[in-house]
């Protein structure tokens, strides 16, 4: 039995540009960072030839008929990963996993991707965990979506990314580079103690947003340059941290929100606008914006007076978190335990 442990995430600027759609033309950045809510992934081998699945939905289904399997990301997972024996595959979280923005479906693709190498006995990398969880999200599983969120997942921590056309010998691949700020835990701390993040109780498809996004990617010269300006606004706010200047995140979270509700006409709505404004007036924030791709989930926003946020936004569940250093990780492989 393996039990794998993956963090959500927060990004502070530059999503949209990890999308192939712009990236592939346009140098991209994003600024994200992992929390310590997780996502959690059971896997074990079973005596039968029988698929065993418990997520938010149960299914059986006979190994030779994984294609029967309704769950995309696990019937493309297993079908990458060659699987051929019973197995039971358990699945929970920390915050409800559907339409939140916090990237929790890249969450779950890596932990199972790495509890099912770590159940075979390989040992992979965090960028090949990342690399493979692209290929079944976005090649395999047909999802309009970037590479930020895998990336996140894998490696953790507060970092920037950088996607692009790819160097070397293969012109035309994409390539990725993570790094981070070089932050201390006490830094660390301090960062997250002006971080905030509540809940608008307002759920949508991610898919339905970023396809429209990435239609206008394409297409669509204005917002195009509003993207070129998010990548702007992410390229300084790399500059800033890594001087250690935490005074620019809001800074950068304001910038980015206004930009990012140019992508897509349904981003924000009245009421989410109406909390932004109630959270940056009354509550004190100095800035906010919505995590992932709009539409609903989570807001993150950056406020010194938590009290008087809080009281402001008394109708909202506030999310506690702190920025988590690690990505995906194992925590419990009772494979290695021998009598």
């Amino acid at each position: 039995m393996i039990i794998t442990k993956t963090p959500l995430r927060i990004t502070f600027a530059g999503g949209g540009s990890d999308m192939a759609s712009y990236y592939m033309r346009h140098p991209g950045t994003c600024v994200s960072a992992t929390i310590n809510k997780y996502v959690y992934v059971l896997v074990k081998k079973r005596f039968d030839d029988k698929i065993y699945l418990k997520y938010s939905d149960n299914e059986v289904v006979d190994v030779n008929n994984i294609d029967d399997i309704q769950h995309d990301f696990i019937r493309e997972t297993l079908k990458f990963m060659n699987v051929s024996y019973g197995l039971e595959i358990i699945n929970w979280a920390d915050i409800p996993t559907k339409g939140t923005g916090l990237g929790s479906s890249s969450s779950f693709l890596v932990g199972l991707l790495l509890a099912l190498h770590t159940l075979e006995g390989r040992h992979v990398s965090k960028e090949t965990l990342a690399d493979q969880a692209c290929y079944i999200e976005i090649e395999k599983c047909g999802k309009p979506i970037g590479i930020q969120d895998q990336c996140a997942a894998a490696f953790g921590g507060f970092n920037q990314m950088k996607f692009g056309r790819g160097g070397g010998h293969d012109q035309g691949s994409p390539y990725k580079k993570i790094s981070g700020f070089g932050f201390c835990d006490q830094e660390i701390r301090d960062i997250s103690e002006n971080l905030h993040l509540f809940y608008t109780g307002i759920t949508r498809e991610s898919k339905d947003i970023l396809a429209i996004q990435r239609e206008n990617l394409t297409s669509d010269e204005e917002v195009i340059e509003n993207m070129h300006r998010n990548v702007d606004v992410a390229e300084n706010l790399c500059k800033s941290l890594s001087s250690k200047d935490i005074d620019s995140i809001p800074i950068s979270l304001r910038q980015n929100w206004e930009l990012k509700k140019k992508f897509a006409g349904n981003v924000s709505s009245v009421e989410l606008d109406r909390i932004h404004d109630v959270a940056t007036t009354i509550g004190g924030a100095d800035a906010g914006k919505l995590i992932g791709a709009g539409g609903g989930g989570f807001f993150l926003f950056w406020a010194n007076d938590k009290k008087k946020l809080k009281e402001a936004l008394s109708d909202y569940q506030e999310l506690p978190f702190v920025i988590d250093k690690y990505g995906s990780r194992v925590v419990i492989n009772m494979e290695q335990l021998s009598w």
